[in-house]
């Protein structure tokens, strides 16, 4: 990681050409299908979403066709159809899909369609996937429970609310790419986003399997200890923390190997049935802390030199393999000094985390920083800054989501950032 004043420069360089860039700056609003469920299922609810998006300036709109509990919102013939959200009965006969491309159209919007990739079950509301007809495909996780470490099944955890299958799987790698490609014959988009290609976390994922794939990644090496070879949980400070192991860094690897190499299937298999079709990922911008995730969306001429990192780590990034990067800069702070007046690390700030984007990925890909929305709900004027921010310093802006922009009202704010950035532009363009 590059260190605070080298990126501060970057910042000076990025803010000297925001006037020659800025017409050609990308603007995409976000659409969950579960936050969205009932406006998604009519076409009244669907034409308010795209007259909204088009009239504040946006040029494209991703659609989540897939939810977080493994359901899709279209006809599939591998996998379920969401039948029903909470107390929400969804129709069954509206192709919401196939309307929501058809009224984006006539309006000159984009679609992008969204997979969360390896979500197949919702923890809070314990339902998907993992819960029903594929038990055995979530990941295993190693935790602290009742003040004992173990490793049990990540619906045993049930903390967030996402339940997460093994990304190491391969039932699971083949299935996922299976319904992606299903879903590109039978809709036309304008390109995919991929999002949860990773793991949950670091305590993620110690099965069995996983332990015989690591073994083989060692050349056949024995793990003696599992999971303890590769971190143990210790109380210190009457905290549970996770101590690293001797094989701690090269698991790191591991993981992030795999998740790379699935990347590479899943774009390979997509642009065998569409060479033309842009395929993107969403990840989180922490970039510093994201080595627990699993996933490297760096460029591999980003070299980390913290201790995690082997000194092949940066052969596991995956940007260059990407059309696209979609980054959340989920911060509530706008400016690095802000988050340092705080105590928190500068990057964790709208403003350090654009910028350290922007330096990993080292223009491998565009990268097009998000704004979560539910962070500013309680200041219009912050969440413009967070909005201006994040078109200046990155390549385009995201802005999730569009439940949230109707709750608080803010579709104003966000027409007078758009408009004023020129980023309404060519909508034929694929991003």
């Amino acid at each position: 990681m590059v260190r605070k004043l080298f990126l501060i420069q970057l910042l000076l360089l990025a803010m000297s050409g925001i006037a020659q860039a800025q017409a050609e700056k990308v603007s995409v609003l976000w659409c969950d299908p579960l936050l969205n469920i009932r406006q998604l299922s009519t076409r009244v609810g669907i034409l308010k979403i795209l007259n909204n998006a088009r009239d504040s300036g946006f040029q494209a709109v991703a659609l989540g066709v897939k939810c977080t509990t493994g359901d899709v919102i279209y006809d599939s013939k591998l996998a379920p159809r969401l039948l029903e959200w909470k107390d929400y009965s969804v129709p069954q006969d509206f192709d919401l899909v196939g309307v929501f491309i058809e009224e984006a159209r006539r309006r000159g919007l984009q679609v992008y369609a969204f997979y969360p990739v390896f979500s197949e079950g919702h923890m809070l509301e314990r339902v998907g996937t993992v819960y029903g007809a594929h038990p055995e495909w979530q990941s295993s996780v190693y935790v602290v429970e009742n003040e004992i470490p173990a490793v049990v099944p990540i619906t045993q955890w049930a903390y967030g609310p996402v339940a997460f299958a093994n990304p190491l799987k391969t039932e699971v790698q083949t299935y996922e790419i299976s319904i992606i490609s299903e879903f590109i014959q039978q809709y036309q988009v304008d390109g995919l986003i991929l999002d949860k290609v990773r793991f949950s976390g670091l305590e993620a994922e110690f099965s069995d399997e996983t332990r015989r794939k690591f073994e083989t990644f060692l050349g056949g090496q024995k793990v003696d200890w599992w999971p303890a070879d590769v971190f143990e949980w210790q109380l210190l400070n009457d905290e549970w923390q996770p101590v690293p192991g001797r094989l701690f860094v090269p698991w790191i690897e591991f993981r992030a190997n795999a998740i790379k190499s699935f990347v590479g299937r899943l774009t390979e298999a997509v642009h065998e049935l569409d060479p033309t079709l842009p395929v993107g990922n969403f990840v989180g911008s922490w970039y510093p802390t994201y080595y627990e995730y699993g996933a490297n969306w760096a460029s591999v001429n980003n070299v980390p030199e913290e201790d995690w990192a082997s000194r092949d780590y940066n052969k596991t990034a995956f940007a260059e393999q990407l059309n696209y990067s979609v980054v959340g800069c989920f911060f509530p702070r706008i400016t690095m000094d802000e988050a340092e007046k705080i105590g928190a690390d500068w990057w964790m700030s709208v403003e350090g985390s654009s910028i350290v984007a922007m330096d990993v990925v080292k223009k491998a890909t565009p990268v097009y920083g998000a704004v979560l929305v539910e962070q500013f709900k309680e200041n219009a004027e912050t969440f413009k800054k967070s909005l201006q921010t994040t078109m200046n310093l990155t390549d385009g802006l995201y802005v999730t989501d569009v439940s949230q922009i109707d709750r608080y009202e803010y579709w104003d704010e966000i027409a007078a950032v758009l408009n004023s950035s020129g980023s309404a532009g060519d909508s034929r363009r694929r991003f």
